[in-house]
């Protein structure tokens, strides 16, 4: 059995941009999608639901996500009803997501909603030493995924995420590149919602019709 190793958490920009050019992704696209997503959230007023910042961050948050990568390596995904981009050369997965904190080394990301089964299924790929947070470049099974979450806090922090999901939240890591810590936002948003108000990873139940 491989050695046990601690997660791998990439902060300096040097080893990050070097990550980040192995998963042909741009830092700066990353980037704008979670401005995109913390500006979709403030433009919530409190007349909306008590979920709209969540929902509408999450939407935003995806929608931008496609719009600055779907093209000729990246395309839309939707596998376990869980929305990402995926890269099939690569067989790499990326979702958005809201969390209560990132890019901070006392305090790994939780999901600010309960992860569905379908996301559970999805990170299979990742948990491939039986949910012991260890580094591997790809997943070694024949059909896996390696798959990343853009994490985005409240506020403005953001990193790229190798998660282990189980019991609808995010166990472990096998792996955190940080992006910002939210200081280069020129706003200060707010997401100031309940952990269960908000849907920012959809997991339909689909009934057969009698």
């Amino acid at each position: 059995m491989p050695d046990l190793v601690p997660t791998r958490v990439l902060r300096e920009d040097w080893e990050v941009l070097s990550r980040l050019e192995y998963l042909d992704l741009e830092k700066a696209k990353l980037l704008n999608a979670r401005t995109i997503a913390v500006g979709a959230a403030a433009d919530a007023t409190p007349f909306f639901p008590a979920n709209a910042p969540g929902t509408l961050s999450y939407h935003y948050g995806t929608f931008s996500l496609r719009n600055e990568f779907v093209g000729d390596v990246w395309t839309v995904d939707r596998t376990n009803g869980v929305e990402t981009i995926k890269n099939e050369a690569k067989r790499i997965k990326v979702v958005f997501a809201n969390v209560d904190i990132a890019c901070n080394d006392n305090h790994e990301p939780k999901p600010r909603s309960s992860k569905g089964a379908g996301a559970e299924r999805l990170c299979a790929g990742n948990d491939l030493f039986g949910g012991l947070p260890r580094y591997v470049r790809a997943p070694e099974t024949e059909d896996g995924w390696t798959v990343f979450y853009l994490m985005v806090a409240p506020d403005g922090a953001a990193e790229l995420s190798r998660p282990i999901v189980k019991g609808g939240t995010f166990k472990q890591y096998v792996e955190r590149l940080y992006l910002s810590d939210g200081s280069d936002l020129d706003t200060e948003p707010t997401l100031s919602l309940d952990d269960d108000d908000i849907a920012d990873d959809f997991d339909p139940q689909v009934a057969r019709k009698k």
